[in-house]
């Protein structure tokens, strides 16, 4: 029985999910309203592969600056990026920087429909882990750049969701020497020490990064210890720079487990016990090593930009369910390399094109206790891509773009011992946009476009499956009308996924053990389709208004699975209803006071596919707050309390099977994830 974040029997996931390449903060719970700030001119955005002027693009774009991340109330990347329009977290564990960032409601897949970059390199690694985004500390970020429901030109799969790009503050500053100290203190144990110093002279630059984590957790059993660090030297000269980086992050996370309700008995630990923990055994391990190159040069007309990478991930794990133990000994490596040159061309139109490639490796070993010898397998994949976009300037208040992509993406499965079955694909995959953004005057504009995204099975998806999977497809609309004023910003826009073969673990599906056993399946056509309004308002000089609402439905539009038609029904996961709301208080340049709101609605758990059981993930709304205070130019300092109203709450849950050991009908044993109650932080910050 392979191990499951779940605990329910058929799973295929492995806790291991919510691990990334990261390292860093702790599982407090909160809601924390980042501003939606006001674009007075013009804002470049780098997530479209080559820096774009935001206000040319034909796609849905937030930029949040540092100034709006020391506003929020946030303490962790994953949670500032939830007040966001359309993003919302999924925990599987206790900490929140290992949350899965599900942009635009893809669920429990969320992670591998959504591509996270940390200054251009890409976090998502080939597997099923969310990416850890807490190796960056936030006052150190510049700013985060969010582009949805665009991403497959440039990036090629998994970007169906969108491209979020977290941009660190590394530029040449007018200060030779410039260093930060960072130490935080909490609730449930929480010691946290954050370093940063960069040093430069113009045309060289040094910088470099370190730190600790300690936690007890909010729960029995849920502890973590993280180190981290790395650094990298700019190379500038007058048309160009080259940049060598690297860094290196271990984690250690005890795993509590769920909490099991249980109504034929009566039994129920989320509401007796929430801070109990499933056993003190389950536990996990990762080390993630980076290494890379970036290059920016001028040729001629146009600029070239260049980049590679290699990273390696090194994950074990133990997890116990009751009868015995199992192993899991996990090693990935990813090398990625790209090329492109943008030319603008006179009249207001560019050019870009460029070719990229991906290689990785991923061997694993699960050793169960109930197989008598270990499941060994090993998968490679390579990726070669080809892309070209171009941006026309029709009118003075018209711009047209239209990109395209192809891209050969090969998959090989070897089995080297166990159950699982072998596997040997190629596929070539054609990506597609085309877009027009129309400035239509007095502050407004109107965006629209059409395209086609798609997505391949990862190294653990491509196990415990009955036949090979296909690649996920998608055609993608989007509608929007922004409009903004000296002290005001909306946007309202409408999207649309029609996919097909998605990609996704289904209960009732067919697996290796026979029809209906459950496994990683293509599924008949699905939809993702919502509508996102956000919106900005500076009251007075020193009051500023940030809010949200997002409406999403994310259904099956056909198929069969054990004798259910799923036609019609919820993907499970996926709130319909997401709200964020804050205000921000600045009476002195010295003083800031952040107070904040977050709704999340109701959502089918986990492996309820066919909508028939009687309970979902309820709904819940969270109450946060921050006071900070600048004592001098170098010392400053700020206290926060997340979760206010000690609401009990879950942001993940998994129905259980019923006596026939089937994920059908109304009633069976289901399990939740307890996320923290009422917690307290307060941080120091000194910087030279």
């Amino acid at each position: 029985m392979p191990f499951s974040p779940s605990g329910a029997r058929g799973a295929v996931r492995f806790p291991l999910l919510a691990v990334g390449a990261g390292g860093s903060a702790p599982a407090l719970a909160a809601a924390q309203q980042a501003p939606a700030p006001v674009e007075l001119g013009p804002v470049t955005v780098t997530a479209q592969r080559v820096p774009s002027d935001a206000a040319t693009l034909p796609v849905a774009v937030s930029v949040i600056t540092a100034e709006d991340i020391a506003a929020s109330s946030a303490r962790t990347m994953q949670d500032l990026l939830s007040t966001q329009a359309g993003i919302h977290l999924l925990n599987t564990t206790s900490s929140t920087d290992n949350a899965i960032v599900d942009l635009r409601g893809f669920g429990i897949t969320g992670a591998s429909n959504t591509l996270i970059m940390v200054d251009g390199v890409k976090q998502n690694t080939n597997d099923l882990s969310a990416p850890n985004l807490g190796v960056v500390p936030l006052d150190q970020v510049e700013r985060i750049e969010i582009v949805r429901g665009s991403g497959s030109v440039q990036y090629g799969g998994g970007t169906t969701g969108g491209v979020i790009n977290i941009i660190t503050r590394r530029d040449f500053s007018k200060e030779p020497v410039t260093a930060r100290a960072t130490a935080t203190f909490g609730s449930y144990g929480l010691r946290q020490y954050d370093a940063a110093i960069a040093m430069n002279n113009q045309k060289v630059g040094v910088d470099a990064y370190m730190q600790s984590l300690r936690t007890d957790g909010y729960r029995d059993h849920s502890g973590e210890r993280r180190e981290g660090g790395g650094g990298g030297v700019t190379l500038r000269h007058d048309n160009g720079l080259i940049r060598l980086y690297g860094n290196t992050t271990t984690q250690r996370l005890d795993l509590p487990g769920p909490r099991q309700i249980d109504p034929a008995t009566g039994k129920n630990e989320f509401e007796s016990d929430p801070r109990g923990a499933k056993n003190d055994i389950d536990r996990i391990k990762a080390t993630t090593t980076t290494i890379g190159l970036q290059v920016e040069q001028s040729i001629g007309a146009g600029t070239l930009y260049a980049d590679a990478s290699s990273r390696q991930k090194k994950l074990d794990g133990v997890s116990y369910d009751g009868f015995g133990t199992t192993l899991r000994d996990q090693k990935l490596t990813e090398n990625l390399a790209s090329l492109r040159y943008r030319l603008p061309i006179n009249g207001g139109h560019s050019v870009v094109f460029g070719a990229d490639a991906q290689e990785a490796k991923t061997t694993s070993t699960q050793n169960g206790y109930y197989s008598p010898t270990p499941a060994k397998w090993e998968s490679r994949q390579h990726q070669y891509g080809l892309f070209a976009e171009g941006t026309i300037r029709a009118t003075e208040s018209t711009l047209v773009t239209l990109g395209l992509r192809r891209q050969y993406a090969s998959d090989k499965v070897e089995i080297l011992s166990g159950m699982d079955q072998p596997s040997d694909r190629g596929n070539h995959l054609t990506a597609w946009q085309l877009g027009v953004r129309q400035d239509i005057g007095a502050g407004f504009g109107a965006y629209a476009k059409v395209g086609r995204s798609f997505r391949l099975a990862n190294a653990d998806e491509l196990v415990s499956v009955k036949s090979p999977l296909a690649p996920q497809t998608s055609t993608d609309k989007e509608l929007g009308v922004t409009w903004k004023s000296d002290k005001s910003s909306a946007r309202l826009s409408w999207f649309r996924y029609d996919l097909r073969n998605e990609i996704q673990y289904n209960p009732l599906g067919d697996g290796i053990w026979g029809p209906g056993t459950g496994g990683n399946v293509n599924l008949d056509p699905t939809r993702r389709q919502g509508i996102e309004l956000e919106g900005h308002h500076a009251l007075t000089s020193s009051i500023t208004l940030d809010a949200n609402l997002t409406w999403m439905e994310a259904k099956f539009r056909s198929g069969s699975y054990s004798g259910v038609d799923l036609a019609g029904k919820r993907v499970p996961l996926v709130p319909k209803w997401l709200a964020n709301a804050g205000v921000t208080w600045r009476p002195t340049e010295a003083l800031l006071w952040n107070v904040s709101a977050q709704y999340v609605g109701t959502s089918r758990m986990d492996n309820d596919q066919a909508n028939q059981f009687g309970e979902e993930l309820n709904a819940y709304v969270l109450f946060n707050t921050k006071l900070a205070y600048k004592f001098t130019r170098n010392i400053e300092g700020s206290v926060g309390v997340n979760n206010i109203l000690d609401r009990k709450y879950a942001s993940y849950g998994v129905r259980g099977g019923n006596d026939l050991g089937q994920y059908l009908g109304s009633t069976a044993r289901y399990n939740l994830y307890p996320a923290p109650g009422r917690n307290f932080y307060a941080s120091l910050t000194l910087r030279y």
